[in-house]
Protein backbone atom coordinates (compact mmCIF):
# COMPACT_ATOMS: atom_id res chain seq x y z
CA UNK A 1 0.00 0.00 0.00
CA UNK A 2 1.14 3.60 -0.91
CA UNK A 3 1.57 7.19 0.90
CA UNK A 4 -2.42 7.47 -0.19
CA UNK A 5 -3.37 5.34 3.36
CA UNK A 6 -2.19 8.06 6.17
CA UNK A 7 -2.61 9.14 10.00
CA UNK A 8 -4.30 12.41 10.45
CA UNK A 9 -1.90 14.12 12.38
CA UNK A 10 -4.41 15.95 14.71
CA UNK A 11 -7.26 14.62 15.43
CA UNK A 12 -9.38 14.05 18.58
CA UNK A 13 -11.32 10.53 18.65
CA UNK A 14 -12.87 10.96 21.93
CA UNK A 15 -16.20 11.90 22.46
CA UNK A 16 -17.25 15.29 24.59
CA UNK A 17 -18.78 15.12 28.33
CA UNK A 18 -21.89 17.04 26.87
CA UNK A 19 -22.44 14.71 24.16
CA UNK A 20 -21.84 11.58 26.35
CA UNK A 21 -24.47 13.01 28.49
CA UNK A 22 -27.00 12.82 26.05
CA UNK A 23 -26.39 9.37 25.53
CA UNK A 24 -29.33 6.79 25.45
CA UNK A 25 -28.08 4.29 27.84
CA UNK A 26 -29.97 1.57 26.38
CA UNK A 27 -27.84 1.35 23.45
CA UNK A 28 -24.25 -0.37 24.20
CA UNK A 29 -21.16 1.18 23.88
CA UNK A 30 -19.95 -0.30 21.02
CA UNK A 31 -22.67 0.97 18.68
CA UNK A 32 -22.09 4.28 20.06
CA UNK A 33 -18.22 4.30 19.15
CA UNK A 34 -19.57 2.83 16.12
CA UNK A 35 -21.96 5.44 15.33
CA UNK A 36 -19.27 8.22 16.53
CA UNK A 37 -17.03 7.09 13.52
CA UNK A 38 -19.72 7.11 10.87
CA UNK A 39 -20.74 10.76 11.54
CA UNK A 40 -16.73 11.26 11.58
CA UNK A 41 -16.20 9.39 8.39
CA UNK A 42 -19.49 10.95 6.79
CA UNK A 43 -18.86 14.33 7.80
CA UNK A 44 -14.93 13.85 5.83
CA UNK A 45 -13.32 14.30 9.31
CA UNK A 46 -12.10 11.18 8.54
CA UNK A 47 -11.40 10.47 4.48
CA UNK A 48 -10.83 7.59 2.76
CA UNK A 49 -6.94 6.22 3.40
CA UNK A 50 -7.11 7.34 7.34
CA UNK A 51 -5.79 5.20 10.03
CA UNK A 52 -7.68 4.72 12.96
CA UNK A 53 -5.59 4.77 16.00
CA UNK A 54 -4.91 0.87 18.06
CA UNK A 55 -7.41 -0.35 20.36
CA UNK A 56 -5.63 0.50 23.11
CA UNK A 57 -5.88 4.32 22.15
CA UNK A 58 -9.29 4.17 21.43
CA UNK A 59 -10.19 2.40 24.84
CA UNK A 60 -7.69 5.44 27.06
CA UNK A 61 -9.61 7.91 24.64
CA UNK A 62 -13.36 6.75 24.81
CA UNK A 63 -12.53 5.05 28.78
CA UNK A 64 -13.83 1.96 27.78
CA UNK A 65 -12.25 -1.41 27.50
CA UNK A 66 -10.09 -3.12 24.40
CA UNK A 67 -13.09 -5.35 24.28
CA UNK A 68 -15.36 -2.54 23.50
CA UNK A 69 -13.39 -1.10 21.34
CA UNK A 70 -12.61 -4.26 19.43
CA UNK A 71 -16.80 -4.35 19.03
CA UNK A 72 -16.75 -1.07 17.36
CA UNK A 73 -13.96 -1.63 15.07
CA UNK A 74 -15.62 -5.25 14.43
CA UNK A 75 -18.62 -3.66 13.41
CA UNK A 76 -17.28 -0.92 11.45
CA UNK A 77 -15.09 -3.74 9.62
CA UNK A 78 -18.44 -5.81 8.64
CA UNK A 79 -20.18 -2.76 7.35
CA UNK A 80 -17.66 -2.21 5.04
CA UNK A 81 -16.84 1.66 6.43
CA UNK A 82 -13.03 0.53 7.47
CA UNK A 83 -10.70 -2.36 7.10
CA UNK A 84 -7.35 -4.12 8.36
CA UNK A 85 -4.10 -4.67 7.11
CA UNK A 86 -1.91 -6.85 8.76
CA UNK A 87 0.33 -5.48 10.86
CA UNK A 88 -0.83 -2.19 9.85
CA UNK A 89 -3.72 -1.40 11.75
CA UNK A 90 -7.53 -0.01 10.69
CA UNK A 91 -8.39 2.36 7.52
CA UNK A 92 -11.37 4.15 6.59
CA UNK A 93 -12.63 2.09 3.20
CA UNK A 94 -12.94 3.84 -0.01
CA UNK A 95 -15.63 4.13 -2.06
CA UNK A 96 -16.93 0.33 -3.46
CA UNK A 97 -16.67 -0.34 -7.07
CA UNK A 98 -19.81 -1.12 -9.39
CA UNK A 99 -19.19 -4.69 -10.98
CA UNK A 100 -21.55 -6.47 -13.30
CA UNK A 101 -19.75 -10.06 -13.52
CA UNK A 102 -22.49 -10.73 -16.81
CA UNK A 103 -20.87 -7.76 -18.83
CA UNK A 104 -18.48 -8.23 -21.84
CA UNK A 105 -16.21 -5.68 -20.50
CA UNK A 106 -13.11 -6.23 -19.07
CA UNK A 107 -12.04 -5.02 -15.60
CA UNK A 108 -9.82 -2.31 -16.29
CA UNK A 109 -12.81 -0.87 -18.44
CA UNK A 110 -15.27 -1.18 -15.91
CA UNK A 111 -13.07 0.95 -13.46
CA UNK A 112 -11.71 3.29 -15.81
CA UNK A 113 -15.78 3.73 -16.58
CA UNK A 114 -15.67 4.73 -12.97
CA UNK A 115 -12.73 7.23 -12.68
CA UNK A 116 -10.47 4.93 -11.38
CA UNK A 117 -7.32 3.20 -11.54
CA UNK A 118 -7.01 -0.54 -12.34
CA UNK A 119 -3.67 -2.45 -11.88
CA UNK A 120 -2.90 -6.50 -12.35
CA UNK A 121 -0.13 -8.15 -10.57
CA UNK A 122 0.46 -11.84 -11.61
CA UNK A 123 1.32 -13.66 -8.49
CA UNK A 124 2.12 -17.43 -10.07
CA UNK A 125 1.62 -19.15 -13.19
CA UNK A 126 1.86 -23.28 -13.40
CA UNK A 127 0.77 -26.13 -15.87
CA UNK A 128 -0.90 -28.87 -13.88
CA UNK A 129 -2.63 -32.40 -14.70
CA UNK A 130 -6.41 -31.84 -14.92
CA UNK A 131 -8.17 -32.63 -11.57
CA UNK A 132 -11.65 -34.48 -11.36
CA UNK A 133 -13.25 -31.14 -10.57
CA UNK A 134 -11.70 -29.65 -13.53
CA UNK A 135 -12.19 -32.42 -15.77
CA UNK A 136 -15.80 -32.31 -15.04
CA UNK A 137 -15.66 -28.32 -15.63
CA UNK A 138 -14.09 -28.48 -19.00
CA UNK A 139 -15.75 -31.77 -20.23
CA UNK A 140 -12.09 -33.47 -20.55
CA UNK A 141 -10.02 -36.58 -19.37
CA UNK A 142 -8.51 -36.47 -15.92
CA UNK A 143 -4.72 -35.99 -16.20
CA UNK A 144 -5.09 -33.70 -19.53
CA UNK A 145 -3.02 -30.14 -19.62
CA UNK A 146 -4.60 -27.62 -17.60
CA UNK A 147 -2.67 -24.09 -17.06
CA UNK A 148 -3.61 -22.41 -14.02
CA UNK A 149 -2.76 -18.19 -13.90
CA UNK A 150 -2.92 -16.69 -10.44
CA UNK A 151 -3.60 -12.59 -10.21
CA UNK A 152 -3.99 -9.71 -7.84
CA UNK A 153 -6.21 -6.86 -9.20
CA UNK A 154 -6.14 -3.61 -7.66
CA UNK A 155 -8.10 -0.55 -7.48
CA UNK A 156 -6.74 3.13 -6.92
CA UNK A 157 -3.50 0.96 -5.46
CA UNK A 158 -5.35 -1.31 -3.16
CA UNK A 159 -5.92 -5.01 -3.79
CA UNK A 160 -9.24 -6.04 -3.85
CA UNK A 161 -9.26 -9.35 -5.18
CA UNK A 162 -7.73 -12.53 -6.22
CA UNK A 163 -8.68 -14.38 -9.64
CA UNK A 164 -7.47 -18.05 -10.25
CA UNK A 165 -8.07 -18.70 -13.78
CA UNK A 166 -8.01 -22.33 -15.31
CA UNK A 167 -7.84 -22.26 -19.35
CA UNK A 168 -7.33 -25.57 -21.71
CA UNK A 169 -4.05 -25.57 -22.50
CA UNK A 170 -4.54 -27.49 -26.11
CA UNK A 171 -6.26 -24.50 -27.12
CA UNK A 172 -3.28 -21.91 -26.14
CA UNK A 173 -0.08 -23.75 -26.46
CA UNK A 174 2.58 -21.38 -25.18
CA UNK A 175 0.07 -18.78 -23.43
CA UNK A 176 2.35 -18.58 -20.02
CA UNK A 177 5.25 -16.94 -22.58
CA UNK A 178 3.51 -14.23 -22.81
CA UNK A 179 2.55 -11.17 -20.36
CA UNK A 180 -0.44 -11.94 -18.45
CA UNK A 181 -1.19 -9.07 -16.92
CA UNK A 182 -3.05 -7.70 -20.01
CA UNK A 183 -6.93 -8.74 -20.36
CA UNK A 184 -6.69 -12.07 -21.26
CA UNK A 185 -10.29 -12.06 -23.44
CA UNK A 186 -8.43 -10.02 -25.60
CA UNK A 187 -4.94 -11.57 -25.68
CA UNK A 188 -6.80 -15.24 -26.56
CA UNK A 189 -8.68 -13.42 -29.25
CA UNK A 190 -5.61 -11.88 -30.44
CA UNK A 191 -2.93 -14.93 -30.58
CA UNK A 192 -5.26 -18.13 -30.52
CA UNK A 193 -8.61 -16.95 -32.40
CA UNK A 194 -10.63 -17.67 -29.20
CA UNK A 195 -13.83 -15.71 -29.12
CA UNK A 196 -14.86 -15.68 -25.37
CA UNK A 197 -18.39 -15.23 -23.78
CA UNK A 198 -19.68 -15.85 -20.51
CA UNK A 199 -21.64 -18.89 -20.13
CA UNK A 200 -22.29 -19.35 -16.53
CA UNK A 201 -21.66 -17.09 -12.82
CA UNK A 202 -22.13 -18.14 -9.59
CA UNK A 203 -21.77 -16.19 -6.73
CA UNK A 204 -21.82 -16.80 -2.93
CA UNK A 205 -20.28 -15.69 0.19
CA UNK A 206 -17.10 -16.74 1.83
CA UNK A 207 -14.03 -16.54 4.37
CA UNK A 208 -11.25 -16.04 2.90
CA UNK A 209 -8.37 -18.89 2.85
CA UNK A 210 -5.05 -18.36 3.73
CA UNK A 211 -3.68 -17.80 0.04
CA UNK A 212 -6.61 -14.99 -1.64
CA UNK A 213 -5.56 -13.45 2.08
CA UNK A 214 -2.04 -13.35 2.17
CA UNK A 215 -2.00 -11.90 -1.57
CA UNK A 216 -4.95 -9.10 -0.17
CA UNK A 217 -2.54 -8.39 2.85
CA UNK A 218 -5.92 -9.22 5.25
CA UNK A 219 -6.48 -12.04 8.16
CA UNK A 220 -7.21 -15.46 7.02
CA UNK A 221 -11.38 -16.48 7.84
CA UNK A 222 -12.02 -12.44 6.52
CA UNK A 223 -15.29 -12.10 4.94
CA UNK A 224 -15.55 -12.58 1.26
CA UNK A 225 -16.80 -12.64 -2.17
CA UNK A 226 -16.57 -16.07 -4.09
CA UNK A 227 -17.63 -15.70 -7.64
CA UNK A 228 -16.97 -18.69 -10.47
CA UNK A 229 -17.26 -17.85 -13.97
CA UNK A 230 -17.66 -20.43 -16.94
CA UNK A 231 -16.49 -19.11 -20.39
CA UNK A 232 -17.08 -20.96 -23.64
CA UNK A 233 -15.82 -19.98 -27.26
CA UNK A 234 -17.26 -19.18 -30.68
CA UNK A 235 -17.99 -22.89 -30.94
CA UNK A 236 -19.55 -23.49 -26.97
CA UNK A 237 -16.98 -25.11 -25.72
CA UNK A 238 -15.53 -24.20 -22.45
CA UNK A 239 -11.95 -22.95 -22.41
CA UNK A 240 -11.79 -21.17 -19.26
CA UNK A 241 -13.16 -21.58 -15.95
CA UNK A 242 -12.05 -18.37 -13.59
CA UNK A 243 -12.37 -18.01 -10.06
CA UNK A 244 -12.48 -14.40 -7.86
CA UNK A 245 -12.01 -13.92 -4.40
CA UNK A 246 -13.09 -10.45 -3.56
CA UNK A 247 -12.60 -8.75 -0.10
CA UNK A 248 -16.12 -7.94 0.91
CA UNK A 249 -16.07 -4.06 1.13
CA UNK A 250 -14.65 -3.44 -2.15
CA UNK A 251 -17.57 -4.27 -4.56
CA UNK A 252 -21.28 -3.60 -4.63
CA UNK A 253 -22.72 -6.43 -7.51
CA UNK A 254 -24.71 -4.14 -10.26
CA UNK A 255 -26.49 -5.99 -12.71
CA UNK A 256 -28.64 -4.40 -15.51
CA UNK A 257 -31.74 -5.95 -15.78
CA UNK A 258 -33.08 -4.02 -18.79
CA UNK A 259 -32.91 -7.22 -21.25
CA UNK A 260 -34.66 -9.23 -19.44
CA UNK A 261 -37.24 -6.57 -18.99
CA UNK A 262 -37.47 -6.29 -23.01
CA UNK A 263 -37.75 -10.08 -23.22
CA UNK A 264 -40.72 -10.08 -20.85
CA UNK A 265 -42.59 -7.62 -22.48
Amino acid sequence: MDEYWTIPEKMSWSISDEARSSWDRKVPYYQRIRDHFLKMIETGALSTGSQLPPERILAEEFSITRVTARQALMRLEAEGLIFREERRGWFVSPPRVRYDPTANTSFTESIAEQNRVAGTTVLATQEVKASLWQSAQFGCTVGDPIFVITRSRSVDGRAVLVEKIHIKAERCPGLLSFPLDQSMTDLMAREFDIIEHRAQIDMRPTALSEEPAKALGIAVGTPGLYLSRTIRDQFNDVVELDEEFWRHDAITISISADGRREEGK
